[in-house]
């Protein structure tokens, strides 16, 4: 399990940089956002496997969050430089696209079962960073550019 968490980590760090690259993020982000991309997957990932996927997506996305904000004010840049790379791993794409093939297959109820748990999934997701992005607006370290 300890190897394919690892391999895990690294492949979301490795897609995470492809992506802020595509995004054109500045150059010496990226290998932070990567850094906590892996570690928000890594929270994901240990949740999910006890069984725990909500509380994975809220978990692991409130990380990265927290994160993010953190090096916002420490890098003395936006915050969503840091966030909005970071979550594309997490996002619940594989629900999203079951949801549309059901769909597409004429099985209204398996597409509703899944797509009920899809949106769920992201509500927590949007939970997290709405909570995470209070709590940052609240605090009295504000970054200047």
């Amino acid at each position: 399990m300890i190897k394919e968490l690892l391999l895990n980590m690294i492949y979301c760090f490795v897609a995470t940089c492809f992506f802020a690259l595509i995004m054109n993020s500045p150059k010496k982000v990226i290998p932070i956002s990567s850094f906590i991309a892996a570690i928000g997957y890594m929270i994901y990932y240990l949740c999910v496997n006890i069984n725990q996927i909500m509380i994975g997506f809220f978990l692991g996305t409130l990380v990265i969050a927290i994160s993010g904000e953190i090096c916002a004010r420490l890098f003395k840049m936006p915050a969503t430089i840091f966030i909005f790379p970071a979550v594309v791993p997490i996002v619940p794409g594989l629900g999203l696209y079951q949801t549309m093939l059901s769909f597409v297959q004429d099985d209204l109820s398996s597409a509703l079962e899944i797509g009920v748990g899809t949106i769920l999934n992201i509500g927590a997701m949007a939970i997290a960073m709405a909570l995470m992005s209070l709590v940052a607006s609240k605090l009295p370290i504000k970054y200047k550019r």
